[in-house]
């Protein structure tokens, strides 16, 4: 990715956070208590759209996690193996929110009212100070090409 194209996606969804942040904070209405099930990134459906990360600049240390194309991905061991890292949807399903990888705490995190989720996308814990629910997050296949980690989006 070239610094350009770099610069206008981390511009672009620093607004939509910001805008998505609002918008469920000021929107005036209040938590349905119902997950939303919302759209996979990429478009979703079964018709195989990928999110990729370059491990030669991202993901070199365990810990390591980067966002693309509404997937957040992150190291969760030593090695060049697909299972040396995880996948899954970068957006709470709850709403909205931007998700986290706590290698101290061995789970993602949300944002927005804090749901915590496992590696393998199990519910740990529901939104605090909501009366609503989530759901478990999609978790994606990877494969390893050259120094390219792809997800497959389904």
């Amino acid at each position: 990715m070239e610094r350009e194209e770099f610069i206008k996606s981390l511009g672009l969804g620093m607004a939509l956070l910001c805008t998505g942040s609002c918008i469920s904070g000021c929107g005036g209405k209040g938590d349905t208590g119902t997950p939303d099930p919302g759209t996979p990134p990429g478009g979703g459906g079964g018709n195989g759209n990928t999110a990729t990360v370059d491990l030669a600049t991202q993901l070199m240390a365990i810990g390591d996690q980067a966002t693309a194309n509404g997937v957040l991905f992150f190291r969760i061991a030593a090695g060049s193996a697909p299972a040396s890292f995880v996948a899954t949807e970068s957006i709470c399903p709850h709403q909205g929110g931007s998700l986290v990888w706590k290698q101290s705490d061995n789970k993602i995190q949300c944002q927005l009212h804090f749901s915590e989720y496992s590696t393998n996308g199990t519910v740990l814990q529901g939104p605090q100070g909501t009366t609503g629910n989530t759901r478990t997050l999609k978790i994606y296949a990877t494969a390893i090409s050259g120094t390219k980690l792809t997800a497959t989006i389904v």
